[in-house]
Parts: C-alpha cells; sequence; structure tokens
C-alpha cells in the first residue's frame, strides 16, 4: 500500500536522554495506525518532530513522498499535515462556526482579504457547516468553545483540522479526559471519517485502539518494540509484558 507519511530513524535527545531512539513507522493510504506507549515513551516529543514543532537530532519525515524534515510546522500544515492536540487549543470566547471559519484563513487561504469579515462571505460559511456537521457537532455552530462539553471540543478541534482539508492527520490522545459516553461518541465519528483521510493516531484508550487500528505500533523508552496488527499487537508477550499486560 501507498505510504502518506514515512518516518525513517527518528531521533532526539535532551542531554544524555534518548526520548526518542531510531524511530521508524509509515502510515499507509487510507489506514488508521495507532501509537500506543507508557507515560513517558517519548510519543509527545515523536509527534513534534512529526509537526515541525521539534528538530530532530537525525532521521527523516516524508510526506507524499516528499522530505519535509527541514520544513516548519507551518509550512507542513500547508502541505496538508493536520493535526489534533492532547490539551484543547481553542479561543473560549469563539463561536464554533467562527473557529472552523477562520482556520482555512489562517493556513493562507485564498479567500483571505485583510480588508473583509470572512465571517460574512456566504462561501466560507456553508463550507465550514459541511466540517462542523461531519465531526458531528450540527446545530451547535453558533454556541461558544466556552459553554461546550469538552467531548464537543475534542470534535470542534476536529473540524478545524478537517476544514484545512488535510492528506493526514496525526490526532493526540483525541479522547483524552472524556467520559465514556464522549469517548464512544468520538470513536463513531473516526470510524465514519476511516478510509477518508489516513490518520496516526496516539491514544491511551486500548479499548478505542483495538476498535479503530488497522496497525499499531508499539513505543517503550524511545523506540518502536513491535508494529502489526490489532491481534499481533494483542498475542505478542513483549507487548505484552511492556505495556498491555498479562490479563
Amino acid at each position: 500500500m501507498t505510504e502518506v507519511l514515512s518516518l525513517r530513524h527518528l531521533r532526539k535527545s535532551f542531554g544524555a536522554l534518548k526520548v526518542t531512539d531510531d524511530v521508524t513507522l509509515e502510515v499507509r493510504a487510507g489506514e488508521i495506525h495507532a501509537l500506543i506507549g507508557p507515560n513517558g515513551a517519548g510519543k509527545s516529543t515523536l509527534i513534534a518532530q512529526i509537526c515541525g514543532e521539534l528538530p530532530s537530532d537525525a532521521g527523516t519525515v516524508h510526506f507524499q513522498d516528499r522530505d519535509i524534515t527541514p520544513l516548519s510546522a507551518f509550512k507542513r500544515a500547508r502541505l496538508g499535515l493536520g493535526r489534533s492536540f492532547q490539551t484543547t487549543q481553542l479561543c473560549l470566547e469563539f463561536t464554533v462556526l467562527e473557529h472552523v471559519i477562520l482556520s482555512p484563513d489562517c493556513m493562507g487561504g485564498g479567500s483571505f482579504n485583510l480588508f473583509a469579515n470572512p465571517r460574512n462571505d456566504a462561501g466560507l460559511r456553508d463550507e465550514a457547516l459541511h466540517w462542523i456537521g461531519k465531526a458531528g457537532l450540527g446545530g451547535r455552530e453558533n454556541r461558544q468553545v466556552a459553554n461546550l462539553a469538552h467531548g464537543e471540543r475534542r470534535q470542534l478541534e476536529l473540524a478545524v483540522a478537517l476544514a484545512r482539508k488535510p492528506h493526514v492527520l496525526v490526532l493526540d490522545e483525541p479522547m483524552a479526559g472524556m467520559g465514556a459516553e464522549e469517548s464512544t461518541r468520538m470513536v463513531t465519528l473516526l470510524q465514519e471519517l476511516k478510509g477518508q483521510y489516513p490518520m496516526l493516531l496516539v491514544e491511551h484508550d486500548m479499548d478505542a485502539v483495538f476498535t479503530l487500528a488497522d496497525r499499531v505500533s508499539v513505543l517503550v523508552y524511545g523506540r518502536v518494540i513491535f508494529t502489526g496488527t490489532v491481534d499481533q499487537v494483542r498475542q505478542d508477550a513483549e507487548v505484552r509484558s511492556a505495556y498491555l499486560g498479562d490479563d
């Protein structure tokens, strides 16, 4: 299958501490590739390296057959590398609609005009409503973020990412802090998007991972110790010992 995102021998150290150590993995077209591992395994650092927020000491990141290793986070996003954050990055006073309308303009979209208010652009509004509906927030477009439940804020982050028309999504613990009902809603949403957007899913909720993932990579002490299907990961003795437990 075609690789849309490829990491080759990525390394990052802080002093003597190796945080990511020779990490190699790829995300294929149409798949959800989950990245799991215990706290402190290096997952957040790896995402920062992928998205251009943290320079690597060694290794390369290829996106759609292009070496994007030298590019800034902004330029990687402009190429279609979309992401969500472990902690929401939203403006509490803005509405759902305002967040999604403004998102493409912040990326340097062609509709940007210093002298026009994008909120009044009917075309942008219609497109934003499309992504809001796709993220499961239809009917809540005029609600301020301050008045959204935690799970709804995570859905809004996804709508913002989708509005930028990404070619791949890097999702950093989209179920973090959610209750059971909210997690179920997010899993259903990601299932609906599966096949439309390749995803690298970093998640601690193993029920969600086993429901969604086509393949799973296990990161322990900065190294990928195993990559395989859900069934293969479940059956691997080293993975059970390092992360899943023996039950």
